[in-house]
């Protein structure tokens, strides 16, 4: 019974900080949006037109399931392997944010290749990496008794 215990507060921790890292994805790019069009333009009000009661919860669900066929793989080999170093998330969040930004149809307004959009992307994406690395990731395999050291 304890076993099954400390699996269901992992799951429950991995779960957190997936739910976190896809709000930090989508949260990151709204909010450099609006710094670059505040700092380039003097237009602050940007924030206003975005429909945060409409439009952010059905991008969070998107995203969370989307961006899940390749995070979930991702979480799974960290889990049993012990990976535990911030760069590993990163990079996964790096690739995820780039995969759904370039495959998902009408995802930032559709997809032109542009290395200005590409960096945007996985710099939102290394931000989320490492939003889950500091909830969940830094102790992934903590179950499997491995110690990456």
């Amino acid at each position: 019974m304890n076993r099954l215990v400390a699996c269901s507060k992992r799951f429950a921790i991995i779960t957190v900080g997936y739910v976190a890292a896809v709000l930090t994805s989508i949260l990151v790019p709204v909010l450099l949006i609006v710094l670059l069009a505040g700092i380039e333009d003097g237009n602050w009000s940007i924030i206003f037109t975005f429909d945060w009661l409409a439009s952010f919860p059905l991008a969070v669900l998107t995203v969370a399931i989307c961006a899940l066929l390749i995070v979930g793989p991702a979480i799974f080999v960290a889990e049993r392997l012990a990976l535990r170093g911030w760069f590993y998330f990163a990079v996964t969040g790096a690739v995820t944010s780039i995969a759904f930004g370039v495959f998902v149809p009408g995802s930032a307004g559709g997809f032109v290749f542009n290395p200005g959009f590409l960096g945007f992307l996985a710099a939102a994406g290394i931000v989320a990496g490492w939003v889950y690395w500091l909830l969940a990731g830094h102790k992934s395999g903590h179950l499997t008794g491995r110690d990456p050291r």
